[in-house]
């Protein structure tokens, strides 16, 4: 009996074989490619470009306290005067700096 026409062609078996597991890997990482660029969207999204409302709230609560007008920080007691940050800074300047005498 003639099988020629019946034989298994093995190069053309081993080559399908090597193909498809190339394309199954490029598959493979093109998805996890895809799923990490996609939470880093939603990362973005949902933690970065919204600002954090207590955040918020906790630096303009700081900025207001940075910027009150003198006052006493303990009315009773009256020992300690709570003053804003620009004329707090000026006075050590004033009291501190190189050109207000204290040094000649």
């Amino acid at each position: 009996m003639a099988s020629g026409s019946h034989d298994i062609n093995v190069k053309l078996l081993a080559l399908m074989g090597v193909l498809s597991a190339i394309l199954v890997y490029a598959l493979i990482i093109s998805t996890q490619a895809w799923f990490r660029y996609e939470f880093q969207q939603e990362y973005d999204r949902k933690f970065v470009q919204t600002p954090f409302a207590e955040l918020v709230e906790l630096k303009q609560t700081q900025l207001d306290a940075l910027n009150a007008p003198a006052h006493h920080a303990d009315p009773i007691e009256r020992d300690r005067v709570v003053i804003p940050i620009d004329d707090a800074i000026r006075g050590v300047v004033a009291k501190y700096g190189r050109h207000s005498g204290a040094g000649q």
